[in-house]
C-alpha cells in the first residue's frame, strides 16, 4: 500500500498491530481468569462494566489534558505503563478481586488515553488526500487482529493458562512503546487558553456545534443504539433460533470479520468513486437493510452471508466517520473529539445491547434484528433526505 511510504505512519501501524495482538489475547485471558476465580457471570459483567465506565466517564476528561501535551510522549508512555500493570494481573490481581478491578480500571484509563490520540495524529502523519486510506488501514489492522488472534487466544489460554497470556500481552505493550519512540514530535499546533473543564466542555460541544460532525455523529448514534443488538443477540440467534450452536456462531462472527477485511481493502477504490460523506450514509443505509434481512430470512446460510456483507458495509461508514471527525476538527482538539465520540458511541452500544436483551424475550431475536435494521436504515435515510453531511469547506495542511 502506498500509504506506508510515510515512515512515521508505517511505524504507527506496526506498533498498533503489535499491541493489538496482545490486547486480543488479554481480553480472552481476562474473562477466562475472572470466571475461573469466581464461577460467577456477575463478576464478568462487573469487569466489563468497569471498562465501559473508563471510556464513557473518564476518556473526555483525560483527553482535555492530553490535547495540551506532546502526543508522541503520551502514546509511548500509555503503552509502556500498561506493560507492568498487565503483568501484575496474574501476580497480584488473581489473589485479590478488588485489586484486580483496580488494575483493570487503570489499564482501561491508559487505553482511553492512547486510542483517541492514535486516531487524532493520523492527519499529522499523512497528507490530507490520503487520510481516508490511512484510516482504512488502521481499521483493517484491527479487523485482521480479530481474525488472527482472538481464536488463537482461546487456544493459547486453554493450553498454557491465563498467566502466560498476560505476560505475552505485557511484552507486546513494551514492544509497541519502543516502536512509537521513533515517531516525530506531535505537539499541539496551538495551546488552548481555556481552563481544564472549559476544554472538556469545548470538546463535547464541538460534536454538536460543527455541522458535519453533528449530523454524522447524530446519525451514527441513532444507528448504533439500534444496530448494535447483534452484540448481545448474535449468539442467541445462532443457538436458540438457528440451532447451529457455538460453532455456527463462530462462523457468523468470522464471516463478519472477513467482510470487514475485504471492505477495508476496497475502501480506497470506493472513495475514488463516491465522496466520503455520501459513502458514509449509503453504507449505513445498506447495513441496516442486511441486518433487517437476518430477521426476515433466519436461515443459517443467509445469515452467514448477511453477516459477511454487514462486515464489509461496516467499513464503508466507520472509515468515513473517522475522516469526517479528523478533517472538521482543529489539530489541537482532535484528541478531545475522538474521546467524546468514543464516549457517545459506547453509550449508544450499551443502549442497543440492553434493548436487544430486553426485547428478545418478548418478540424473539429474528424480529429484533428486523426492527433494528429498519431503524438503522431510517436513520441514514433521514439524514440523506435532509441535506446529507457537508464536506469540509477549507483543506487542512498536514505533514507528510
Amino acid at each position: 500500500m502506498k500509504i506506508l511510504r510515510h515512515k512515521a505512519f508505517a511505524r504507527l501501524i506496526l506498533a498498533y498491530l503489535v499491541s493489538q495482538a496482545g490486547s486480543k489475547i488479554h481480553r480472552v485471558a481476562l474473562l477466562v481468569l475472572i470466571y475461573l476465580l469466581t464461577e460467577n457471570a456477575l463478576w464478568v459483567s462487573l469487569v466489563l462494566g468497569v471498562q465501559l465506565l473508563g471510556t464513557v466517564v473518564f476518556s473526555p476528561l483525560l483527553s482535555a489534558w492530553a490535547d495540551t501535551q506532546d502526543r508522541k510522549a503520551l502514546l509511548v508512555w500509555s503503552d509502556l505503563l500498561r506493560a507492568p500493570l498487565v503483568a501484575l494481573i496474574p501476580l497480584l490481581g488473581a489473589k485479590s478481586l478488588p485489586f484486580l478491578l483496580l488494575l483493570v480500571l487503570l489499564i482501561e484509563l491508559l487505553r482511553d488515553l492512547h486510542d483517541p490520540i492514535q486516531n487524532a495524529v493520523v492527519p499529522d502523519l499523512v497528507p490530507q488526500e490520503e487520510v481516508d486510506e490511512a484510516n482504512s488501514l488502521v481499521l483493517l489492522a484491527d479487523r485482521l487482529s480479530e481474525v488472527l488472534f482472538v481464536g488463537a487466544a482461546g487456544v493459547l489460554v486453554a493450553a498454557v493458562g491465563p498467566a502466560f497470556a498476560f505476560y505475552l500481552d505485557a511484552a507486546t505493550y513494551l514492544a509497541s512503546g519502543l516502536l512509537l519512540l521513533g515517531l516525530p514530535p506531535l505537539k499541539p499546533a496551538h495551546l488552548p487558553r481555556a481552563g481544564f473543564f472549559a476544554r472538556v466542555k469545548e470538546g463535547l460541544g464541538h460534536l454538536y456545534r460543527q455541522p458535519a460532525i453533528r449530523r454524522a455523529v447524530g446519525t451514527l448514534f441513532m444507528a448504533a443504539a439500534f444496530g448494535s443488538v447483534e452484540t448481545a443477540l448474535g449468539v442467541v440467534l445462532a443457538i436458540k433460533w438457528l440451532g447451529v450452536g457455538s460453532a455456527g456462531f463462530g462462523l457468523m462472527e468470522a464471516a463478519m470479520a472477513l467482510g470487514a477485511i475485504l471492505g477495508g481493502l476496497a475502501m480506497p477504490k470506493l472513495l475514488e468513486r463516491v465522496p466520503r460523506e455520501r459513502l458514509f450514509l449509503y453504507g449505513l443505509f445498506l447495513f441496516g437493510l442486511f441486518e433487517a434481512s437476518v430477521g426476515l430470512f433466519p436461515w443459517f446460510a443467509w445469515v452467514v452471508l448477511a453477516f459477511f456483507l454487514g462486515g464489509f458495509l461496516n467499513m464503508t461508514f466507520i472509515v468515513p466517520a473517522r475522516s469526517i471527525l479528523q478533517l472538521n476538527t482543529p489539530q489541537e482538539m482532535r484528541g478531545r473529539i475522538f474521546a467524546a465520540f468514543s464516549a457517545v458511541m459506547n453509550s449508544a452500544v450499551l443502549i442497543g445491547t440492553m434493548l436487544g436483551g430486553a426485547l428478545e424475550g418478548l418478540i424473539g431475536a429474528p424480529m429484533v434484528f428486523l426492527l433494528a435494521g429498519v431503524m438503522v436504515s431510517l436513520a441514514a435515510g433521514y439524514t440523506l433526505l435532509t441535506g446529507g453531511i457537508p464536506a469540509p469547506q477549507t483543506p487542512r495542511q498536514t505533514e507528510a
